[in-house]
């Protein structure tokens, strides 16, 4: 594919990212994208066939690139704990922008069926809970999380750094590392306060 090609694809997915996390899905029409991309509607078209599938391809790209960079994390040989800070810390060092990509695949997931579903979904799941699944698993064998279903472990967690995503825990907290180490000590060691003897 020629540079310029790879140039107006890389343009059209930025636009979208951006358009599709500042409206609504019904409301996004490729004319508009293709205003935002400083490209015309028939090059949109040239290289996708449909809304919907320029969005699968932007929600794709935007995962795939996210799953390699969280792959440092669950590859590095430390305790799971580290292992999940770390993975947290580079998650919430995103900007603000591309944590809330993530979020278009729960708000707009409903609007695709069969293939195309099950392509975002696996995305999706490939990106954050997979890697998080696979820290909780080795957490498990190495003695250091309790001996439980690694996958519904990894879906609490993912929640619990979800609903820190907002403004006020933004405010709360004024660096990635510190909401890191926050919410994994939150689901280590929960909120109860120790006993004193």
């Amino acid at each position: 594919m020629y540079q310029k090609s790879l140039t107006t694809i890389s343009n059209i997915l930025d636009a979208a990212q951006t358009t599709f996390l500042h409206h609504n899905y019904d409301d996004i029409t490729m004319s508009r994208i293709a205003e935002e991309a400083g490209v015309t509607k028939g090059a949109i078209y040239h290289h996708f066939e449909s809304k919907q599938q320029l969005f699968l391809k932007m929600m794709t790209v935007y995962l795939e690139q996210l799953r390699d960079e969280l792959e440092t994390a669950v590859s590095l040989s430390a305790s799971a704990r580290e292992r999940l800070t770390l993975l947290t810390s580079l998650y919430l060092s995103k900007s603000l922008h591309e944590q809330k990509v993530i979020q278009l695949v729960r708000r707009d997931n409903g609007r695709f069926t069969g293939t195309d579903r099950d392509k975002l979904i696996r995305a999706y799941q490939d990106a954050l809970p997979n890697p998080i699944q696979q820290i909780m698993s080795d957490g498990i064998k190495e003695g250091s999380i309790i001996d439980d279903d690694p996958r519904l472990l990894a879906w609490q967690f993912v929640a619990i750094v979800e609903v820190s995503l907002s403004d006020y825990a933004r405010q709360r907290f004024n660096n990635p590392q510190k909401m890191a180490d926050y919410l994994t000590r939150i689901f280590f060691e929960g909120v109860a306060k120790s006993e004193s003897k």
